[in-house]
Parts: C-alpha cells; structure tokens; sequence
C-alpha cells in the first residue's frame, strides 16, 4: 500500500530547471550541515529519559560569551536528494532539489543574575519536484536560567518546530506538516564535593496538519541525586517516569493506546584527562502499555558519551544508547531504540572545520496492530554516513556543504530505501 496513494497525481514530476536551482544553491554557498540535511531519525528527539548524559561535547570549543547579543541574519539552504520521498512503490524519478530561503535570529542578553537566550531559524521550503510539499519551516528554542542560593540553578527552556514529516521515518501522509512543542524545567544544587539534588520536567506534544491520528502528548519527570568527588567525578543516581497520552487516537478509535515508561539509573560523569571525558549512565527500563493485546517490556537501557580530544584542534566523540520511547510517526504503541555513533571533528584554521561521522540505528516498534491499513514495520535498521565542511565568512555568517549517504532495511522490505544528500547553505554563525 502506498503511502502517495492519495497523492498520486501531485507525485508527477515536476519540469522545473532544478539543475539550475541547485547550480545556484551550491555556488552560492549554503550550510549549517543540521539545518541543510533531512536528520537520520527524522523527527527532533527529546532528552534522554534514561540517563543525565549531556547533549553537548564537554571538549566543544564554542563561547557563548562570545556571542553577539542580537544577530538577525538572511540565511539561504539547498537540499538536492536523490530519494525523496524514501518510499520503494513511488514511481518515476524521486530526485529532487529544496531551496529554503529565510532568516536565522540568535538573541543573548545577561539581566542581573539571569541569563537569557532565543535561537532558531524561519524560511519556506521550495521543492523543484514534489511541489505539494512547499510549506513553511521553523525552529526556534529559548531558556532563561538563574542562579538560586549560593550552590543551586533554576532553568526553564521551550522549544517551537513546525515542519514537515520525514518521510523516511514515518506512516503519515504524504505532505503532513508536524507542529512539536516542548516545555522544560530542571534544578540543580551542584557541589564541587557531597551530595546533591537534581530534578527536571519535560512536556512535548506533537500535532498534525491533515490527520490526528499520530498526535500525542507527553510528560516526563526525573528526581535523583548527585555524588561529586574529584578523585572519581560525579554519580548520579535517578528515577524517571514517562508518561505518553494520545488524546485524538481514542476519541477516533475509543481505544486506549497511552504508555507508561519507569526507569532507574546509575550515571558516571568523569573527565579522566584533559583529553578525555566519559559520561555513561545504566539501569533498568519497564514498558508498561495500557491497549489490550500489546507486551510489555522490562530490560536494560543505557546511554554513553566517550569524547577524545589527541590534539587541541580535533576531537572524536561515540555515542551509544538504547531506551525505550514512544515518541514515533509510526503506528506503534512504543518502540525500543538502539542508536551508535561515531565521529570526528578536525578545526583546520580559525575559521573552518571539517567534520565526519557515521550513525547505526535499530528500532522494534511495538504493537502495530492498531491500524489495519497501515502495513507494519516490525524491526527496522537505519544506517547513514556523512561529512561536511563550513567556513565562517565573517563573525555571523558561516558556509558550508555536506554529503551524505543513508540506507533503511526493514523486516517488511515495503520500508526499504537508499538515498544521497547533497547540501549546501549559509546562514548565522551561532
């Protein structure tokens, strides 16, 4: 069954000069690799709900203070892709080239004792092809963060991104745009040596354009405490509950298809050298669904950091992790994830770095029974491999082009897809 069923004549190929629409987007310069090419995964993802591994390289090199307080810059990216879509029943040429013109907003500003910040980007998608998925996309986030006492930190942090479903990665419609939100607050009293508490609270939801069917809402809660000792670092101790709820799908269905995720872990933050920092955190993960007929899961998670740094100007960093979300365009109740990756980092000269990286993922949906119409994807593995190069033309303006190579093999070979990226922008260096 084919998901441009109901789209069969917007799927025709589109006459446009595409070739010359990416001449023009490469010479011109277009990157931040990010923001220029479709994410492996899709959709953005939550913070871990199994560990306080940071999301960020402890050995990254950027200042924040070195920020300009307001920065409104034009930005320009170029995608050309040669499988759009993904999907093995399209017919005819998939290729296709989007050009997202736009603005790119940082705005940093210190009040006193609380420091705030707003970064992200708006422009509009122009596809040379599949012309029905011209649409808008935005990505912004905010957080204000303040000190409390003389050891303790509040922080607050929202997130707003509207864009279209990955096609890769998902049963929606062909040209369903997403809306993602997510709130945050977590507080902190760390000490340089002793005990102390850590705590945090994540909403997100995500809503569609033409069908309710994947919209769902979830909350997210983490208590724990920290042990911090030079001669080891620091051991955080947590417990997390996650809770999904998806209101339109029993209103549609009357079915119940909500779930319940515990998780205890142990975490380890170090720096064993000043080259070498580690952050991993393990325990035990329970899956505990309310719709009648799926299993529940019980099982180790984990999630890893090892970074490197042989050299001041090149650093590598690992990743590995394995948990249990049910954040998904998939018609699943939950799935278990299984992501690793790999890779380098070389700062060439002031101004540019080149970077590699490779990324393997397994995910098992489970419970995709619930819409006969949709087929299943039981298990699938997604590969991909890329590099970039960027080069900051000025204090806010950076350039850069990437390429990369991704590939899907799933136990339904319906899901199965390989596709080449191309991409180039210019845009605000943050």
């Amino acid at each position: 069954m084919s998901r441009c069923a109901s789209e069969r004549r917007q799927c025709r190929p589109y006459r446009g000069s595409a070739c010359l629409i990416l001449a023009v987007g490469i010479v011109g310069g277009i990157t931040s690799e990010a923001n220029a090419q479709t994410a492996p995964l899709g959709q953005p993802t939550a913070a871990s709900i199994i560990g306080q591994v940071p999301a960020n390289s402890p050995l990254s090199t950027t200042k924040v203070d070195n920020s300009p307080r307001f920065a409104l810059v034009p930005s320009v990216r170029t995608v050309y892709e040669t499988n759009t879509l993904g999907y093995v029943e399209v017919r005819g040429p998939r290729d296709n080239v989007r050009v997202t013109p736009g603005l790119d907003l940082n705005y940093r500003r210190q009040f006193g004792r609380v420091a705030l910040g707003v970064s992200g980007s708006a422009g509009y998608d122009f596809n040379s092809r599949f012309r029905y998925l011209n649409q808008r996309r935005i990505d912004f986030s905010g957080s204000a963060q303040a000190p409390v006492g003389a050891v303790c930190s509040f922080r607050t942090q929202a997130n707003y991104d509207t864009f279209r479903y990955d096609l890769n990665d998902t049963q929606a419609q062909v040209g369903s745009v997403s809306t993602t939100q997510v709130y945050g607050v977590s507080a902190s009293c760390a000490r340089g040596a002793g005990f102390s508490p850590v705590g945090r609270f994540n909403f997100r939801s995500l809503s569609s354009s033409r069908t309710h069917f994947f919209d769902y809402k979830q909350y997210i809660g983490n208590l724990g405490v920290a042990y911090a000792q030079p001669s080891i670092g620091t051991v955080t101790l947590s417990g997390t509950v996650a809770k999904l709820h998806r209101p339109f799908l029993i209103e549609l269905t009357g079915v119940n298809d909500d779930t319940d995720v515990y998780s205890l872990t142990l975490g380890l933050s170090r720096s064993v050298s000043p080259r070498v920092r580690i952050s991993a955190s393990g325990g035990i993960t329970k899956a505990d669904p309310k719709r009648r007929g799926v299993a529940g899961f019980a099982g180790a998670s984990y999630n890893a950091e090892v970074d490197w740094s042989p050299i001041p100007r090149f650093t590598v960093s690992g990743t590995g992790i394995r948990e249990v979300t049910n954040q998904n365009g998939i018609s699943a109740t939950y799935v278990i994830r299984e992501n690793y990756g790999l890779s380098g980092t070389l700062q060439v000269g002031g101004k540019s770095n080149i970077r590699l990286s490779g990324n393997r993922s397994r995910s098992d949906y489970r419970g995709e029974d619930l819409t006969p119409s949709l087929l299943p994807v039981r298990v699938d593995r997604f590969s991909s491999v890329s590099s970039s190069y960027s080069y900051n033309l000025s204090r806010r303006l950076r350039a850069s082009v990437s390429l990369s190579h991704r590939w899907r093999k799933a136990d339904n070979p319906l899901y199965d897809y390989t596709s080449t990226a191309l991409s180039s922008s210019i845009g605000a260096n943050f």
